[in-house]
């Protein structure tokens, strides 16, 4: 299907113009009435000539651009007659550039969409679906694009746009060939990338792009290589100025919050699973003396005091399992801790001292350590009590503020208080 486009010219007068099309022919028509000037004129210019030889090329909006001057010197009878040849439809040529712009839609359509599906992705999440992934295959997908990734997202990013802006670039030629040229191309060639390059393929690989991204990992790798001589140092720009990590981590405050985000969704947390991480993310930053049992509300016994039936009764109904034991006369210098245990088996006919039983070790500790610091120290099994003073081995006891117990810690890491048969 041929279009012609005729065009009165003057005697003596240049002509200059612009030719939109693709694979263009000049056919100079002239009167055969004229004299030997004008068909030595015709000779010269030639009949026909292909333009595009000498065509000035250029691209706005996605067209070809050929610069035409003209300058004839004798009268013609006759118009000048462009020709602009198109491969219609049923030949060979026509479907072979048809196959060809469907691919370069699609193709753009992939590299849009892994550039949204794999960039989206962070190292960190994608480290956490690595370990703890559903399945295997999930696992897969993310040890695959972590591997990707390591050659530098700067690298990928260079890959992918460039990867995209030649098939953008290419598909109107091949559009322009088939329609003729004209504001039929510039449409279909828009809509074709917008919803078919763009819409589309990003709406799936925004959803899908762990998936996605895995399976195209080996092309994506094989374009990096390709294209290396353009996107490689462009990426090592890239990282020079804006740095090359990316990785991504929380802050505890923003834990937190993430933690109260699952409150909902396919696996929602409980609220005491909630308050527990909470308060494990907490328990490095708040002090022992936070938690601690003031000294005068602290049940002690001097090391004299007489264990008979009316101290039993008292220990029992303090429910305590371990009892600070000081010296006589000064309530705040300890020389140990009493296991009530240990008085299973004695007879208070006895009338044992205190200081008659075998007293276990009672540590000291600074008010300004971690409450992590101390569940640290009862782990070791030790202690399962704490004194807390601010001039640790005093021999005259000076300091003392309170005593810290394991139960204490808990109640802390649980957000609650613990009650048991004597509280």
């Amino acid at each position: 299907m041929d279009k012609r486009v005729l065009v009165n010219l003057q005697a003596n007068r240049k002509v200059t113009g612009q030719l939109r099309g693709f694979d263009l022919f000049l056919n100079l028509v002239l009167d055969d009435a004229h004299d030997e000037s004008v068909a030595g004129e015709k000779s010269k210019i030639g009949y026909p000539r292909k333009l595009s030889q000498r065509a000035q090329m250029r691209r706005p909006i996605s067209l070809y651009l050929l610069q035409v001057s003209l300058s004839i010197a004798s009268p013609i009878a006759s118009p000048i007659t462009i020709l602009h040849k198109e491969h219609p439809p049923g030949t060979t040529l026509f479907y072979v550039q048809l196959i060809i712009s469907i691919s370069l839609v699609l193709s753009g359509g992939l590299f849009a969409g892994l550039t949204l599906g794999i960039l989206s992705l962070d190292d960190l999440n994608l480290k956490v679906l690595e370990t703890s992934g559903e399945s295997q295959t999930e696992r897969d997908h993310a040890k695959r694009l972590i591997n990707l990734l390591s050659l530098g997202r700067h690298w990928i990013l260079s890959v992918l746009l460039l990867s995209n802006s030649v098939v953008n670039e290419a598909l109107p030629i091949f559009l322009d060939s088939i329609l003729g040229g004209g504001y039929s191309a510039i449409f279909i060639s828009t809509a074709s990338i917008f919803m078919f390059g763009e819409i589309i393929p990003q709406s799936i690989c925004a959803r899908h792009g762990l998936a996605i991204g895995s399976f195209f990992s080996p092309l994506v790798l094989i374009l990096c290589y390709l294209t290396s001589p353009i996107t490689y140092p462009l990426s090592k720009l890239l990282d020079f100025i804006l740095g090359s990590q990316h990785d991504t981590t929380y802050k505890k405050a923003e834990l937190k919050s993430f933690l109260n985000l699952h409150r909902y969704g396919v696996e929602p947390l409980q609220d005491d699973e909630i308050n527990i991480m909470e308060a494990c993310l907490s328990l490095n930053e708040k002090k022992v003396m936070d938690i601690m049992t003031p000294i005068e509300d602290v049940y002690k016994l001097s090391s004299d005091q007489v264990v008979d039936g009316v101290v039993i009764d008292k220990i029992l109904h303090h429910g305590y399992s371990r009892i600070p034991i000081h010296t006589p006369n000064n309530p705040t210098r300890f020389i140990g801790m009493l296991l009530v245990k240990k008085l299973i088996k004695y007879d208070p006919e006895d009338k044992w001292l205190v200081s008659d039983f075998a007293l276990s070790v009672l540590p000291e500790a600074l008010p300004n350590i971690s409450c992590f610091q101390a569940l640290d120290y009862f782990q070791t099994g030790r202690a399962h009590l704490l004194v807390i003073t601010e001039h640790p081995g005093d021999l005259q006891g000076r300091g003392v503020l309170g005593v810290a117990t394991l139960e204490d810690v808990l109640e802390e890491i649980l957000g609650e208080e613990i009650i048991d048969e004597s509280d």
